[in-house]
């Protein structure tokens, strides 16, 4: 790995060719980014942790709940519109994704419960004593506690793929660790701490020789790319709307109909069960199966709005300038002497996590906050298997999205070398 090893992440410079790519502009959409933090211009950093919202999405959760509320499900009026502005936004989900049918998208909390979703169904339904799961080593909590829950209650072994040390996935590893007890394979689809996006395509391929599902963890790359779940021919995929642009409190699962139809509810409740005994229920049809109870509808709504933003902008135009954004990035930091960036796959996602020597990397936090107005995220990421492989209690991560610009990383470098100057 590159902290130990003193590899330097590399990427091929982007074309700066962008089709007229207006940052400018589209940072007049972002209300967050017209204000000052202690004097400064406010400098966002950390939208790998929850992006910036535009100020259509805010408008559109002020509208709806000032002139169009209503719980849907219902017949009258409102009830019935909020109903048919659910059901775009689903269809706009599916779309996104590239999904078969509108059915396959079941809105959930975020992608957190997206995977729980999934671990509850297959511990209740598809594990037994000795089966295995596996996992990868740079995985997010929210893709290790339920995996080991499900495992811990049915006995099964949890495993997990090592990487190598440039921070990509072991693929001999992981080959030769699947075996006829493996009944699922979960992982990230890029890394939020190394930036690494894995070769999902090519695992799926190995695990269906063997007939094994595979759930793709997306939270840090829907926001990014295009995401073609029909070409990544992936069982599952989840996301959260709140790091793309949208609000908190809204995920999406994917999952393939064949195995959403096969899985145990969730939860329990109202929507979710067409028919209720006292001793039975017969379930709703796909999508409503996963979705029990009230969901937040309103967000929903809103998050089809932000889908609608994304679209104009273009997901090609803005994957381009993001890793323009990255790539001019990584070259301005490397150039600070005793910075080190993890990780240096070649394919990356627009997040930079590093190290600085000497320094407190909780008091550089502070720092770029309280001098220059600078956001950015300082901790373990919840990663701590994968910060402990690196030996590390903590790094700072910088992550980029459509309304950065590269005046915003040049303040950064400026900022992190007058606070080596000023420590010495």
């Amino acid at each position: 790995m590159e902290q130990t090893k003193g590899k330097q992440a590399k990427t091929n410079q982007p074309s700066k060719d962008d089709g007229g790519f207006d940052v400018a502009r589209i940072r007049q959409d972002f209300p967050m980014l017209h204000q000052k933090h202690n004097g400064k211009p406010f400098i966002y950093l950390d939208s790998a942790g929850s992006c910036q919202k535009p100020k259509e999405v805010i408008e559109r959760l002020a509208a709806f709940y000032s002139t169009e509320y209503g719980r849907p499900e219902e017949a009258h009026t409102t009830r019935k519109t909020t109903t048919e502005a659910v059901a775009e936004t689903r269809q706009k989900v599916a779309d996104l994704l590239h999904a078969r049918a509108p059915e396959e998208i079941i809105f959930v909390q975020g992608a957190t419960e997206a995977i729980n979703v999934v671990a509850l169904a297959f511990e209740r339904a598809f594990l037994s004593e000795g089966d295995e799961v596996l996992i990868t080593l740079m995985e997010h909590h929210a893709n290790i506690v339920p995996w080991q829950l499900a495992c811990q209650r049915t006995g099964a072994v949890l495993k997990v793929v090592p990487i190598t040390e440039t921070g990509e996935l072991d693929m001999e590893a992981l080959e030769s660790m699947i075996s006829e007890r493996t009944r699922i394979i979960s992982l990230v689809h890029s890394s939020h701490v190394l930036g690494t996006i894995n070769p999902i395509k090519k695992i799926t391929s190995l695990a269906h020789r063997k007939g094994i599902p595979v759930f793709v963890d997306g939270a840090q790359t829907a926001p990014h790319m295009p995401v073609d779940v029909q070409e990544l021919d992936c069982d599952f995929y989840g996301f959260s709307a709140h790091k793309m642009g949208g609000p908190t409190g809204v995920g999406v699962l994917y999952g393939k109909a064949a195995w959403l139809n096969k899985m145990p509810p969730y939860q329990g409740g109202a929507i979710m069960a067409e028919t209720v005994t006292f001793e039975n229920a017969a379930y709703a049809p796909l999508p409503l199966k996963f979705e029990a109870g009230t969901t937040a509808y309103a967000d929903i709504i809103a998050f089809g709005t932000l889908l609608d933003y994304l679209e104009r902008v273009g997901h090609k135009a803005i994957e381009a300038y993001e890793q323009h954004l990255l790539y001019y990035a990584g070259e301005k930091l490397r150039r600070i002497a005793g910075l080190h960036i993890l990780g240096a796959a070649p394919e990356r996602e627009p997040v930079l996590t590093f190290t600085l020597e000497g320094a407190d990397v909780s008091a550089l936090e502070i720092y770029l906050n309280d001098k220059y107005g600078i956001a950015v995220r300082v901790g373990e990421f919840s990663a701590q298997p994968l910060m402990q492989y690196l030996g590390l209690e903590k790094a700072v991560r910088v992550s980029f999205a459509l309304c950065n610009t590269e005046e915003e990383i040049d303040t950064l470098v400026e900022a992190i070398q007058t606070y080596q100057k000023e420590a010495r």
